[in-house]
């Protein structure tokens, strides 16, 4: 009966986000410039003359009640390419996003609550008070507040003076206080760890870890060549020095739409968007090898640059920090954590070498002169906080703390990195290394005999131990197996059922049979689930628009390959769907299983939310 409930309940949710849905892209409109008496209402967007670039309201986790940002994205390519956030510190939260609209206030572009009557986030012009403002979004994806009202239109605010992680061609970057910050996630818009940013020392760019740690640089600046060495020749940049600032256009793309970006993993690349294919093309990245990225794979975690799809993994006995609220397995910015604690002071600790590596950085250095092996050891066990140790000629290297930029080599190449871990933690193929104690008393041959026969003596009840052991596990294993068989097989015979009763058709509660289309019908309706016909993404996976043959409008929602649902719970969810049909809830038309394919067809609601028809639009209304 709870579980019931609990359906019902995700099954109305599920109606009123998809009827939200709908309301967002059938309502919205689009405008050229915000005013005192033109706000920008929560669904519509701004865009630029030339059709260009656009300006809105966007949750980056589609399908998910996240935060909200002020984003600007290239209005023609798909998916949302967003090169620009203005709130990344201070998103909309959750449902309050509905309530929030742009406006111009004092002279300000304010994201303003309306239920709270608050702002979350404005452009912070103190001396604009009385003029006549306005906000305009121009082709080369500049956000500019002017002042209309004198006749040289003077700008007040621009979103050039405070990027993002994307650096647009024209774009000039201030030498001494500007730079392109990272993403924190891919689905995370807030400041990151990555930085792009001119130095003066070296009279380069730099690439900066946590605003400290610089792992790539472009070279020094060529006046002679108007260039940067480790730039490619079609990047051409102008450095004015006496107006500090640095600004950059693609030579060889005159025509084409180009970006730099500084992405969530450290690289900064140039992207090229190819018309022709409508795809983003990467021409050039640094640093080229990934593991070159200063704390890549987090600490404790070894990156390989062998592995090209995942080259990241953590060291035995540690395991990957999963960020809260989403993982993706690709993901080591939070680096790895022990599985077991360290057992300090109980002398269960040992180490675990790992071979053919590039030490981490940042270590405490310690001059030895004697015993090198056994006292480096010694030295880390005595000291609490000493998580690993390394031998580097007469040098003994510990780290007490993290263990950034481990990198696995070829063999015969690089250290042997010494981990401590606690002995439950440590498998019995590893070769466990710890100090030898001192004062170990040797024996002497007479003392020959006695040791063999009390070998015996402890020997013989341990190996009777393990074969009675091991017998046990047999038994239990086989057990196992066979039960494991039947539950299969009998999950198979289950699947089968519910496959063949679905195929036959089911009944409403009306007496009428539902609807069960091909696939083939359906990658037709939905132009083979092509991204233009895409309504949006949730956690059970996307819906669709689609035209059925007999010209009926519908929603297809094509339920997750990864989901671990099978035929009888999808078989069940059906059923259960089709007895809730009711004349204020999406109507369930049919459904569709072949091969691994699961999808529901839904009626298409081309009308307001429920939420809106039930309380009306506030927005702009006084509370």
């Amino acid at each position: 009966m709870e579980t019931c409930k609990k359906t019902v309940l995700l099954v109305y949710y599920g109606v009123l986000m998809f009827l939200s849905f709908q309301v967002s892209h059938v309502y919205s409109s689009t405008k050229t410039i915000i005013s005192t008496n033109q706000p920008l209402p929560r669904f519509d967007t701004l865009v630029s003359s030339g059709d260009i670039f656009e300006l809105g309201i966007f949750n980056p986790t589609p399908g998910i009640y996240g935060n909200f940002y002020i984003g600007m994205w290239y209005r023609q390519s798909s998916p949302r390419t967003v090169v620009w956030v203005a709130n990344r510190e201070s998103p909309a939260r959750g449902i309050d996003s509905h309530n929030c609209f742009l406006n111009i206030s004092n002279g300000n572009l304010i994201l303003h609550n309306n239920i709270y009557n608050g702002a979350i986030w404005s452009t912070g012009v103190n001396s604009s008070k009385g003029k006549d403002v306005q906000a305009v979004l121009l082709d080369n994806g500049n956000l500019v507040l002017r002042d209309v009202s004198s006749s040289s239109a003077a700008v007040l605010w621009q979103s050039f003076d405070h990027p993002s992680d994307t650096w647009l061609p024209v774009a000039k970057l201030k030498l001494r206080d500007q730079r392109l910050t990272s993403w924190k996630g891919l689905t995370d818009p807030s400041p990151g760890r990555y930085s792009l940013e001119f130095d003066h020392r070296s009279n380069s760019l730099i690439t900066v870890w946590n605003r400290s740690k610089s792992y790539w640089s472009s070279g020094p600046w060529d006046p002679r060549l108007r260039a940067f060495k480790n730039f490619p020749d079609t990047v051409s940049f102008k450095l004015n020095v006496d107006e500090s600032y640095i600004t950059y256009s693609v030579v060889d793309y005159p025509d084409s739409i180009a970006r730099l970006v500084i992405d969530v993993s450290g690289q900064l690349g140039l992207h090229i968007w190819n018309a022709d294919i409508q795809v983003w093309e990467t021409t050039w990245s640094q640093p080229e090898n990934k593991c070159e990225v200063y704390n890549y794979c987090g600490s404790f975690g070894i990156c390989n640059e062998n592995q090209k799809e995942m080259p990241c993994r953590c060291v035995p006995g540690f395991e990957r920090v999963v960020r809260q609220g989403w993982d993706d397995v690709n993901d080591f910015s939070g680096g790895c954590k022990r599985e077991t604690k360290l057992q300090c002071g109980k002398g269960n600790d040992k180490f675990v070498p790992i071979k053919n590596i590039k030490l981490a950085s940042d270590p405490i250095t310690l001059i030895l002169t004697s015993s090198l092996v056994t006292t480096c050891a010694s030295a880390c066990l005595a000291n609490c906080s000493c998580q690993a140790y390394a031998l580097d000629n007469n040098k003994c290297l510990m780290w007490t703390r993290n263990a950034f930029n481990l990198q696995q080599l070829d063999a015969n190449e690089g250290n042997t990195f010494f981990l401590r871990l606690a002995s439950s933690n440590i498998s019995p193929k590893a070769s466990n290394i710890s100090p030898p104690l001192s004062n170990i008393s040797t024996t002497t041959s007479n003392q020959g005999k006695t040791e063999h026969s009390e070998g015996i003596s402890l020997v013989l009840p341990i190996v009777l131990s393990l074969l009675v052991a091991a017998g046990a596990a047999l038994l239990v294993g086989l057990y196992c197996y066979i039960s494991s068989t039947r539950r299969r097989k009998g999950t198979q015979t289950e699947e089968k059922q519910s496959r063949e009763l679905l195929e036959g058709g089911l009944i409403d509660d009306d007496g009428e049979n539902m609807c069960y289309l091909n696939l083939h019908d359906i990658m037709a309706a939905t132009n083979s689930f092509s991204e233009e016909k895409k309504l949006g993404e949730g956690g059970f996976g996307p819906v669709y628009k689609g035209k059925l043959a007999n010209g009926m409008d519908v929603a297809i929602k094509r339920l997750s390959k990864k989901s671990s649902q099978g035929m009888k719970e999808f078989k069940n969810e059906v059923v259960l769907i089709i007895k809730l049909q009711h004349k204020n809830l999406v109507r369930l038309l049919g459904y569709c299983v072949e091969g691994d394919e699961k999808l529901l067809i839904y009626e298409y609601m081309s009308n307001k939310s429920l939420d809106i028809l039930l309380f009306g639009n506030w927005i702009g209304r006084p509370v």
